[in-house]
């Protein structure tokens, strides 16, 4: 075989073994560095992410979520009062002007955690009002149920109640991002078994309030305050779905067939020389 035709066949070779690696190159791992953690004035006894900053920096400073260990199955203690409705205790309810909560927004953040636990139906009100949207008039918002899309930066946080007519001796507390990169605020009965920093959940919840923080830089941030009764996982219906290597299947498999290809015209095209040499040499 000379030269020029074992060119022939280490060419292909070479070729497919370079749009192998060009195709998986993009699908290995790369370790990228997590972004520095952000400090901000602490929010009733924990650390919370600057709203400025993106929905993928959680509270331990790296975009990749902690592991979370599953959590029992608690049975709620039973109620020790009725639900009664007293839109009262919500119009008592402050907002930006109560930097630091008082009794009335603790009454209202009960008030909704007690109808929730009820059962008490409420009108769903579709999707949730954008920050600057909230902020333009709160009161008219508060109490009423929407639904929001958010991504944690932080896992679900225990926190204590006073002694209430619902019976809740605590709720869950999270925060979490929206697709504006706004900070919200949940606090519902029921956690999930799983919900590690990062994943995307769905609420419907109850606006309590908006109320402002400092931040670590000098300037302010809002967080819209939610009650809710659970969290559910929320998977986005543009996400692309199925075998992610699958074009890449696709691919090797014209390649392997383009090759197989190219060999067997070159053995036709070697026999058809060597016949004609043979002619002429019969000659």
């Amino acid at each position: 075989m000379s030269l020029r035709e074992k060119m022939r066949v280490i060419g292909p070779l070479l070729l497919l073994f370079a749009l192998a690696m060009i195709l998986l190159f993009p699908q290995l791992p790369v370790e990228q560095p997590g972004p520095s953690a952000v400090d901000v004035t602490p929010l009733r006894g924990g650390p919370v992410p600057d709203p400025d900053v993106g929905s993928s920096i959680g509270s331990s400073g790296s975009n990749v979520p902690e592991p979370v260990a599953i959590s029992p199955v608690v049975e709620l203690p039973p109620m020790a009062a009725p639900f009664v409705e007293d839109p009262a205790r919500l119009a008592a309810v402050r907002d930006i002007e109560a930097r630091i909560p008082g009794q009335a927004e603790l009454d209202g953040q009960i008030y909704l955690l007690h109808r929730w636990r009820s059962g008490h139906a409420v009108e769903d009100s579709g999707e949730a009002p954008r920050v600057p949207e909230i902020a333009e008039d709160a009161a008219s918002l508060r109490g009423k149920r929407h639904l929001l899309v958010l991504t944690l930066i932080e896992h679900p946080q225990p926190r204590t109640l006073e002694e209430n007519a619902s019976g809740l001796t605590r709720y869950w507390e999270v925060f979490g991002s929206d697709l504006d990169g706004r900070l919200h605020r949940v606090d519902f009965i029921q956690k999930p078994k799983n919900l590690p920093s990062g994943s995307d959940v769905l609420m419907s919840g109850d606006f309590l309030r908006l109320y402002r923080y400092m931040t670590a830089r000098g300037g302010e941030g809002m967080v819209p305050q939610w009650v809710a009764h659970t969290l559910t996982s929320y998977q986005s219906p543009f996400e692309q779905k199925g075998d992610p290597y699958l074009p890449l299947w696709i691919i090797m498999t014209i390649s392997m067939s383009t090759l197989i290809l190219l060999l067997m015209i070159q053995n036709r095209s070697r026999g058809g020389t060597r016949r004609v040499s043979r002619g002429r040499r019969a000659r």
